[in-house]
């Protein structure tokens, strides 16, 4: 990918009420940067899909907060989403963690988790794939 024009944070609390402010926020990225509805809707999907695992865990010291960062290209753009580095384990285990990761990389070009200290989740979408 070539070098990012913009990028947009987004740093939201551990609750469900959120997950449709990243979906419209997401649609809104992936149309400026000039995705089809089909492609917006797999876009909505996958970060929707990351959005409910997050939300889905429930930590021991009660709710913590995640960050979303989106990097624009001109030819598409990147999603890291940040979490604490104690609840990877949980994130995608299991049966239905694994269903998630096939989900999520079946509608991305690339998907990844990588922790080392906090963890991040990044999944890249270029135009024209």
């Amino acid at each position: 990918m070539n070098r990012a024009y913009d990028e947009i944070k987004i740093h939201l609390p551990q609750k469900a009420d959120y997950v449709s402010l990243i979906r419209l926020s997401v649609s809104g990225i992936a149309s400026k940067l000039g995705f089809d509805i089909d492609t917006i809707e797999d876009i909505k999907v996958a970060v929707s899909e990351v959005c409910n695992r997050i939300i889905s865990i429930k930590p021991d010291d009660g709710e913590f907060n995640y960050d979303i960062t989106f990097h624009l290209f001109e030819t598409g753009f990147k999603a890291m989403f940040t979490v604490n580095n104690a609840l990877r384990r949980q994130l995608f285990e299991g049966e239905s963690g694994e269903f998630a990761k096939a989900i999520i990389s079946s509608l991305m070009d690339s998907f990844e988790i990588t922790c080392n200290g906090d963890c991040v989740i990044t999944m890249v979408k270029n135009l024209g794939d």
